[in-house]
């Protein structure tokens, strides 16, 4: 129908304007934050584009959602504030049809999202973890240059000169200075060597490691101590921790294999990659009837009510994550819960008729004894009358 491929064409180009904006935003953002990382040593510079890249897959399971759900508020929204919806009824075209247009696109939508979701967001954790273990152990993309500062966790080194032919990328003369103030631990200490190198162990942590060199440790009562040394190893990774190393491992597991997985936070992420899929069906439904204002109001005079309706959506669902990784609630029926509640409690009473709403709303006629209470004041009434 013509009127069926108007509206669809419509929504269909607002929801990637609207994607093309938030793309852009959070393009934008990403990339003064790998900058940040590049300038402070922790990022190789000509990385940042595939570490942008490796990050929009999930970015864009959170966006899909949140586009169509706008993108159908803002277009019907229109199309009722033009009276062409006055229109459309005029001719039998009824808002049953367009919620039967929203639902296809939704249909499309919940179907790129389960895509993105359940097959590239672990293959793109995957290709994020190689490329920083390249970054980690290939001494072309090591941030350590001659003749200048690098910050590595609590440490700041100073390299005079790097041998980029070598290949744990040899270093010579080299200092490094540490800052703390934990139980009786020195409050800074120097470590200056002839030579040195950095290396990965298997767990993934880059380790430091200098020969033939001294070290003075200044306590916070103002002494200190002098040491020389053949062989001195320390961390480069200290914010590696056995939390953060599980949820690499986690995000980088298949879909299949999270079920399969007797882990809590496994069983957790797989009900978690599949709630985008029915957060956007879900939330199609809510939006038509959002959408549907008076030509009077104005487009945008529902926006802010669908905007609290889908922060309370996401923050319910987050709740509910948070509670079962706590063991609080059980795993089952975990993040099926929103949609379930949404469905029967937002989305169904919104797409109910009017007439039937004042239908349910409308007090039930009294019994004899109230239309015996009527009949004397009409009876009065009339003996009045000449």
């Amino acid at each position: 129908m013509i009127l069926d491929k108007y509206i669809f064409k419509e929504l269909l180009k607002s929801q990637l304007m609207v994607l093309l904006v938030l793309v852009a935003i959070f393009v934008g953002q990403s990339i003064v934050r790998l900058m940040t990382e590049a300038a402070l040593g922790q990022l190789p510079p000509r990385l940042i584009l595939l570490f942008l890249l490796y990050s929009l897959p999930e970015f864009l399971t959170y966006l899909f959602p949140l586009t169509l759900y706008v993108s159908i508020i803002i277009t019907i929204g229109r199309i009722c504030s033009d009276s062409e919806m006055v229109v459309m009824r005029a001719i039998g075209y009824s808002p049953v049809r367009v919620m039967f247009v929203s639902l296809i696109l939704g249909c499309g939508a919940a179907l790129l999202v389960g895509v993105i979701s359940i097959e590239l967001t672990y293959r793109a954790a995957e290709a994020r973890y190689t490329l920083q273990q390249q970054a980690s152990s290939d001494p072309e993309f090591l941030p350590i240059d001659s003749g200048r500062f690098v910050n590595f966790g609590p440490y700041n080194i100073y390299v005079e000169e790097v041998d980029t032919q070598s290949q744990n990328k040899d270093i010579h003369q080299i200092y490094v200075i540490e800052n703390t103030e934990v139980g009786d631990r020195p409050a800074a200490s120097i470590t200056a060597a002839n030579e040195g190198h950095i290396m990965l162990d298997p767990d993934g942590v880059r380790w430091l490691t200098l020969s033939d060199g001294r070290r003075y440790e200044m306590s916070l009562d103002g002494s200190y101590r002098r040491a020389h040394f053949d062989t001195f190893r320390a961390p480069l990774s200290g914010n590696i921790t056995e939390e953060t190393r599980k949820k690499g491992v986690i995000e980088r597991m298949t879909t299949p294999e999270l079920f399969q997985s007797a882990e809590l936070e496994a069983q957790v992420e797989a009900q978690w990659r599949i709630s985008p899929i029915l957060a956007t069906l879900i939330l199609s439904m809510v939006a038509v009837p959002l959408s549907m204002v008076n030509p009077r109001q104005g487009r945008f005079t529902r926006l802010m009510p669908a905007i609290l309706i889908y922060a309370a959506y996401y923050m319910f669902l987050l709740s509910l994550r948070n509670l079962m990784l706590t063991n609080t609630i059980p795993l089952w029926p975990g993040l099926v819960v929103v949609p379930i509640f949404f469905l029967l409690f937002v989305a169904i009473p919104l797409n109910l008729p009017k007439s039937y709403l004042k239908k349910m709303r409308r007090p039930p006629r009294g019994g004899s004894g109230n239309q015996g209470a009527a009949e004397p004041i009409a009876g009065s009434a009339e003996e009045v009358k000449p």
